[in-house]
């Protein structure tokens, strides 16, 4: 009997099978990869330093900015900041998915 093209030796299911493979066990180390990236966030006064899960590693406040009479404008740049370090660290892992799967079929109701 023959198989249709891509099944069978000689490549096609058992190439992508072998490819998907490598894939998850990529993706399972994801977690540890995206734990060890750090980058900052830097709305001027306000610092944040993250990890690439998302995790707030650090925060600086410059003095100037300590105003009892306007707490709002250190809250408005700090709830910026963490805003920005979680958009980046969602940013950061849907690259590191890409590289993990390029060639994966779009799928209709499956995101990552």
């Amino acid at each position: 009997m023959k198989l249709p093209k891509g099944f069978g030796g000689g490549g096609g299911l058992g190439d992508m099978m072998s490819s998907m493979q490598g894939a998850m066990a990529r993706a399972q180390n994801l977690e540890q990869e995206l734990e060890k990236e750090e980058f900052v966030i830097d709305k001027g006064p306000v610092k944040a330093t993250f990890d690439g899960v998302g995790r707030i590693k650090k925060v600086s406040i410059d003095k100037s900015v300590v105003d009892p009479e306007d707490v709002e404008a250190l809250e408005d740049l700090i709830a910026g900041a963490m805003r920005d370090g979680f958009e980046k660290a969602v940013e950061i892992r849907n690259d590191k998915m890409a590289e993990i799967l390029p060639n994966l079929p779009k799928i209709p109701g499956l995101t990552m």
